[in-house]
């Protein structure tokens, strides 16, 4: 107990062989932010977990590093740009055979997404599992959907940034590096909408999927390993079906791989070949890649969401 003066009152036994201070109690007086707040919270904190931020060096090395690896390609392309704007007309058929463009980056960075996923999505969607603090999460503000839905959000906004970045960055430098910067704007932002549509369903689909299988076990290796073996596994499924059988049932197998998935809707949306050769012969239209996109993105939230309202706490 405390006295007038506020001072806390000792307690104890006879003899000093123990002692009790009563320090009081006070309520918590201050604003209470409700669900919204701890979801956006929770979306900061696993944007932070997925790049490091604010953990160790160690955390840091493989986020980084795959976006320093995924910038490399536009580096060059800006440097060849850079050489042609001074060169003039001349160097216009040395730019033509540079393999970067808005329409060939995604396709040579989606490997460093498929890591990026398989390296963090776990980090996210186990961390939690092994730790054993889903039920403090749960006894607060948020439900198991808000939880999923926010370390989702959190995963997605990572790659987004990861994909996105280096496609501004080429843009910008072909803007500055073009004679007239008016003209240049006026050509490259054609190219934008294409960049925001296809990137963001790269990360809708590849997001989308990683986050499901990561959820699925709270071991970092077994989820790890599981997102590599769907995103590559469908794909050589879908080119051994193409090379021995042909025919509709194979065409329509490259459906059934994320990665040529989004190879043919990247193909459609920039108005190009197609880079994988599978994806090429089996020639079906552009609109069913964008629905399969959907689709895939669809099931991984539903199994998603039902692992988390199931999940033991």
């Amino acid at each position: 107990m405390t006295d007038a003066t506020g001072r806390a009152e000792t307690l104890g036994r006879p003899g000093g062989e123990g002692s009790i201070y009563d320090l009081g109690y006070r309520g918590y007086e201050g604003p209470r932010l409700g669900r919204r707040a701890a979801i956006v919270a929770l979306v900061m904190h696993s944007l932070r977990t997925a790049w490091g931020l604010g953990r160790s060096a160690r955390s840091k090395l493989v986020p980084v590093g795959l976006l320093v690896f995924a910038l490399l390609p536009s580096l060059v392309a800006l440097g060849i740009a850079a050489v042609v704007s001074q060169v003039g007309a001349a160097g216009e058929a040395f730019e033509a055979l540079s393999p970067v463009r808005y329409s060939s980056l995604f396709p040579i960075i989606a490997t460093l997404v498929t890591l990026f996923c398989a390296a963090q999505a776990p980090e996210l969607f186990g961390r939690d599992q092994r730790d054993g603090v889903l039920p403090l999460y749960f006894s607060r503000a948020i439900s198991r959907l808000d939880y999923a839905a926010a370390r989702a959000l959190g995963l997605l906004a990572s790659l987004a940034f990861l994909v996105l970045t280096p496609q501004l960055i080429l843009l910008v430098g072909r803007v500055l590096a073009s004679l007239d910067v008016l003209e240049g704007i006026r050509v490259e932002v054609s190219s934008l909408p294409a960049i925001l549509i296809s990137g963001l369903l790269m990360c809708a689909l590849l997001g989308s999927v990683a986050a499901a299988v990561a959820a699925l076990t709270p071991r970092r290796s077994y989820a790890t390993v599981a997102i590599i073996a769907v995103f590559t596994i469908p794909s050589i499924i879908a080119a051994l079906l193409t090379e021995l059988s042909g025919g509709t049932f194979a065409s329509y197998a490259v459906l059934l791989s994320p990665g040529d998935t989004l190879d043919g809707l990247n193909a459609f949306l920039f108005g190009v070949d197609p880079d994988s050769d599978v994806v090429e012969q089996a020639g079906l239209d552009g609109w069913l890649y964008l629905a399969a996109a959907i689709a895939w993105i669809a099931v991984s939230a539903v199994i998603l969401a039902r692992r988390f309202r199931t999940i033991g706490t």
